[in-house]
């Protein structure tokens, strides 16, 4: 960690606002993409505007920033709603292929829901679900801050390409996965692992290509992957433990570390094998966890707790990466513990836990949202709820409530959140399940 304490004074200034919005989003990722089409669509009859801002040219986050394409899912229950429009888009154009089930190595007796879809099909897909939604598109703009007024969130500061620019907006949603805005807002946050400044071990993915069949080289330790679509590539990974994933020097360190790493064994790959290219970042499971009104407890994790305002289930594995070399809790899922064998046997049999709607708004600002792995839970639930189709599902919830709140005139603090679930269960039950597979599924949608 970097402790140098100087801090530098800029002076007071006056900066141009680009426009003025109902909703805007600051992410591209998966739960940013469905925050924003969820907002569009459940403004659309009041011809509210959303806009969605991301820092590179193109949207999808972690499947195309970070190369995490892996598709896995418990049971399948955590397919909601957005997730099957946009499997279903991907399976149209040849970038998807179809889920399938295989043992997992920890627990055989249980099967997981697998698939991987290539990065460049999801920036299609995402691009083309915001834009025919309605949302308006800013890329290549960096979040530098936020503007409050008596507690209330009214904007968010943006480096474009035109300097510095303020966005002027009713309802703000945080989905940038490390929860830069509610942190300029004041939101109290944690990392989840308590006195560490890592919370999960930290990846770099890359592609290697001239595979014949499913599997194939390992790579470096440890060897991780899948097959990308219908393409002869394979995702592989290598890891870091000890990285504080939110100290921008040893996160850069990381990435320069691994990519050597990478490099190097790519120089001796067998011939008919080749790099194809390394992810632009460095995966992060882990950064800042917001506090919300409400919180997934470790409890109603394990348990499976359900709650009636619950707006997304997650059925995920409690997957926390050991972020170091201490002994792994059982009841993580690395654990391979008789007591997290249990466990998965009911995830295996339809269990899920809910994350309810209170998640979703922190603690001491207004209008202001959450969306993603930086929603507000236990660090055991994180390890679950942060997978993508979980990050989709809050999402879209988040997005709805925003609209919804405007259309009432209400904070989303003050929105029921009953009529909140009910609205996106609703709006779920419009969706026709992406594959065969998952059609016979209980509560499918």
């Amino acid at each position: 960690m970097n402790h140098n304490t100087k801090t530098y004074h800029q002076p007071g200034s006056d900066i141009p606002v680009l426009g003025e919005w109902d909703v805007i989003v600051v992410g591209g990722g998966p739960s940013g993409c469905a925050s924003a089409i969820a907002s569009a669509i459940a403004s659309a009859r009041r011809g509210a505007k959303t806009l969605l801002v991301e820092k590179y040219a193109f949207l999808g986050g972690s499947p195309t920033t970070q190369f995490v394409c892996c598709i896995l899912s418990t049971n399948g229950l955590d397919f909601q709603g957005i997730w099957h429009e946009w499997a279903a888009r991907l399976v149209k154009y040849r970038q998807l292929a179809p889920l399938r089930r295989a043992p997992v190595r920890f627990y055989p007796q249980t099967h997981w829901f697998r698939g991987a879809p290539t990065p460049e099909g999801v920036r299609r897909v995402w691009q083309e679900l915001v834009i025919e939604s309605g949302v308006e598109l800013l890329f290549l703009s960096a979040f530098c801050g936020v503007c409050v007024e008596d507690g209330k969130m009214t904007g968010v500061l943006m480096h474009t390409r035109a300097g510095l620019r303020a966005l002027l907006a009713k309802r703000v949603i945080d989905a940038s996965g490390d929860a830069v805005v509610c942190h300029e807002a004041g939101v109290p946050w944690n990392r989840g692992a308590l006195g560490k400044k890592w919370a999960q071990e930290v990846s770099m993915v890359y592609r290697t290509g001239g595979q014949t069949t499913p599997g194939g080289e390992g790579g470096p330790e440890p060897s991780t992957g899948c097959t990308l679509a219908f393409l002869p590539e394979r995702l592989n990974r290598t890891d870091r433990l000890r990285v504080d994933a939110l100290d921008p020097l040893e996160v850069s360190s990381a990435i320069t570390d691994t990519r050597d790493e990478i490099w190097r064994y790519s120089d001796s790959l067998e011939d008919g094998k080749y790099l194809v290219d390394i992810a632009p970042e460095l995966g992060v499971r882990t950064s800042r966890i917001i506090e919300g009104i409400d919180c997934v407890s470790e409890e109603q994790a394990w348990d499976f707790h359900k709650h009636p305002f619950g707006i997304a289930r997650s059925t995920w594995e409690l997957d926390i990466h050991p972020p170091d070399d201490d002994p792994i809790p059982e009841r993580w899922f690395h654990s391979k513990s008789e007591l997290y064998a249990r466990r998965a046997e009911r995830g295996q049999d339809g269990e899920y836990f809910d994350i309810p709607y209170g998640c979703l708004v922190p603690k001491g600002v207004d209008n202001l949202l959450v969306a993603g792995r930086c929603l507000s839970a236990s660090y055991l639930a994180h390890g679950s709820l942060r997978i993508q189709q979980t990050c989709m599902a809050t999402g879209q919830a988040a997005g709805t409530a925003a609209a919804m709140s405007i259309e009432a005139g209400l904070t989303p603090r003050e929105m029921d959140p009953l009529r909140v679930a009910s609205q996106v269960a609703d709006d779920r039950s419009k969706v026709e399940p992406a594959f065969e597979i998952l059609r016979d599924l209980p509560l499918a949608k």
